[in-house]
């Protein structure tokens, strides 16, 4: 198998490692990318960045209500 992170892998096609990476892992090692986008513009000021492991994916919320989404700019 393959170590990625600290854990082992087998052989194969992992669609989602417990990190939220997919990889392909063979005898010359593994080869990942990350299952998730990392938002960069938004309302710095008023609102914050919270990873969600379980869907693998970062939350813009409100820094104040973080019950309460943020707006995330669309880069063109």
């Amino acid at each position: 198998g393959c170590i990625f992170n600290g854990k082992l892998y087998p052989f194969g096609f992992i669609e989602r490692t417990e990190n939220c990476h997919k990889c392909t892992c063979d005898k010359a090692g593994a080869l990942c990318c990350s299952l998730f986008h990392t938002p960069v513009d938004y309302d710095k000021e008023n609102c914050k960045v919270v990873f969600n492991k379980k869907r693998c994916d970062y939350d813009v919320v409100q820094k104040d209500d973080p019950s309460k989404e943020c707006f995330v700019y669309a880069r063109v």
